[in-house]
């Protein structure tokens, strides 16, 4: 800045035989540039700091996590996810790696990814035997040799695949090759370094692992939103659909408007309609023409 200003002083040297107006202007300008000059510089430096005060922080806060590490856990893999896609890489890599261990995390209290906050009247938008892992049915209708069957009404309820899924890390726990950590947090460090915090008592393993799988998608079902994605007026009544059963059983509502045309939005009005409330006190908003394949006659003549 003290260069740039200097030039500029030196100009207004050339303009000084031009007049006193002039010459008063130019070096407003003059003071201008250079206040603007020294105001870039000085954000320049905040900067600067600000990058060093994060980098300082995280180096800090992974200091810190290794300092905090009391115990220690070796494995081949290191899978981030307890839903549907981590359970069933881990069950296809016990099956075909018999010498490969793995340590699962997740952040929830128990598996099964989204499952875990569905809504109580939820079903499975497929059919059971289609769903789960290799190792282990999900579907109760099965041949007499033990075998899934297909049946287009063979919907499992939220509950089931909970219980299901609960099941399966149970065979992952009894087979002594993975170690569960739900209920944590991962997180890695600059140098590399991979850790699992636990979110109630703060106790933090250092892993180490030849192979990290991150199969987590952070999805956000209704139920764990804080009010909906967008603003409404104070005057509106609105809660997710896990609420559904009892403010239809309270009777305290003549009105239901439902937003949405997906799987959501079609299981709400399905629920009010089974529950008593008439269709002309239902108002449902879609942004877009809806079509539907009624599973009835879809596959013709088959029998389960």
């Amino acid at each position: 800045t003290d260069n740039f200003a200097g030039h500029l002083l030196f100009k207004t040297k050339v303009y000084q035989a031009k007049g006193p107006l002039l010459h008063r202007a130019i070096d407003v300008a003059v003071l201008l540039l250079v206040f603007a000059s020294i105001i870039v510089a000085v954000r320049r430096i905040i900067r600067q700091h600000k990058v060093m005060g994060k980098q300082q922080d995280q180096n800090t806060t992974a200091a810190a996590a290794q300092a905090a590490a009391t115990k220690e856990k070796e494995a081949t893999y290191l899978v981030i996810g307890a839903g549907t896609a981590g359970l069933s890489f881990i069950d296809s890599l016990l099956t075909l790696d018999a010498n490969a261990t793995v340590i699962l995390v997740d952040r929830n209290s128990q598996p099964g990814g989204h499952w875990t906050k569905s809504y109580p009247y939820v079903r499975l938008h497929q059919t059971s035997c289609n769903y789960g892992v290799n190792s282990l049915p999900l579907s109760n209708i099965r041949d007499k040799k033990g075998n899934e069957r297909f049946s287009v009404n063979d919907l499992a309820t939220g509950q089931e695949i909970k219980d299901y899924y609960k099941v399966v890390v149970e065979q992952f726990r009894e087979c002594g090759r993975v170690h569960l950590y739900f209920n944590c947090e991962y997180s890695k460090d600059d140098s590399g370094n991979h850790f699992v915090t636990n979110i109630d008592t703060n106790e933090v393993t250092r892993v180490s692992c030849k192979k990290i799988v991150v199969v987590h998608s952070n999805v956000l079902v209704p139920s764990m939103r804080k009010g909906p994605p967008f603003p409404i007026d104070s005057s509106i009544n609105s809660a997710p659909l896990n609420e559904l059963p009892t403010h239809v059983a309270s009777k305290q509502y003549k009105k239901y408007v439902v937003i949405g045309a997906g799987k959501h939005g079609s299981d709400a009005i399905t629920y009010l309609l089974r529950n008593g409330v008439d269709q002309s006190a239902i108002t449902w908003i879609t942004s877009r023409d809806i079509w539907y394949f009624v599973r009835d006659g879809l596959w013709g003549g088959y029998k389960s």
